[in-house]
């Protein structure tokens, strides 16, 4: 049992492994929009600078000319209003941007999840097929009990599939543990049944996939 559960962890890391891969590759275009919403950012600090700028700039002395106050003040205002509408579309253009973002994330995190998933049932089906083999060939040679011990080991990693399956895939699962089942029970008293039972489960397992 510990080399099945060895196997077993091996089989997940690969599927990790991949999907980790996959999320790497998916997640280069959002690394550089990440990079262009931190320039935009500095953009706005530069704005704000320039406001604390302006705003040292209409500290005029109190003797100053009237008429020179005024045009000070109104191109004053005309700065800070062009600053503010660029303040206001920047951040409409990073809340837009941000949104984007987090949608990219979570689609990219689906995909991840459903690609590791696949590749670990794949290649649970692949390790399954492989036991099965095996099973044939001890039924020939008449060792019932490896036979036996090689079901259970099926039925386990078929339990492990199911987890990560499809609900139809589930469905089918079901069906092929409880031929497994069937095969088990025939191995004590009939040895040809049982691995008639067992060329079935071959093409059974490999439909799943299709």
């Amino acid at each position: 049992m510990k080399g099945t559960s060895w196997l077993i962890i091996a089989i997940l890391l690969a599927g990790l492994g991949v999907g980790g891969f996959y999320f790497y590759q998916q997640t280069t275009d959002l690394r550089s929009n990440v990079l262009d919403l931190r320039q935009k950012l500095d953009r706005v600090e530069t704005f704000v600078k320039s406001e604390e700028e302006i705003r040292k700039m209409t500290q005029l002395p109190a003797d100053a000319n009237l008429p020179k106050v005024i045009t000070s003040l109104n191109s004053t205002n005309a700065r800070l209003s062009a600053i503010d509408d660029s303040l206001k579309k920047e951040a409409s253009r990073l809340d837009g941007d941000i949104k984007k973002q987090a949608e990219s994330i979570d689609r990219l995190n689906k995909e991840t999840i459903a690609m590791t998933q696949k590749n670990t049932f794949d290649t649970l089906m692949a390790v399954i097929r492989g036991h099965i083999l095996k099973i044939k060939l001890e039924l020939s040679n008449k060792n019932v009990g490896v036979v036996k011990n090689e079901l259970d080991l099926v039925n386990e990693l078929l339990t492990k599939a199911s987890a990560i399956a499809k609900p139809e895939q589930k469905k089918a699962i079901g069906e092929i543990q409880a031929a497994l089942q069937k095969a088990k029970t025939e191995a004590d008293t009939n040895l040809a049944a049982a691995s008639s039972r067992v060329d079935l489960l071959w093409y059974d397992v490999v439909k799943i996939q299709k």
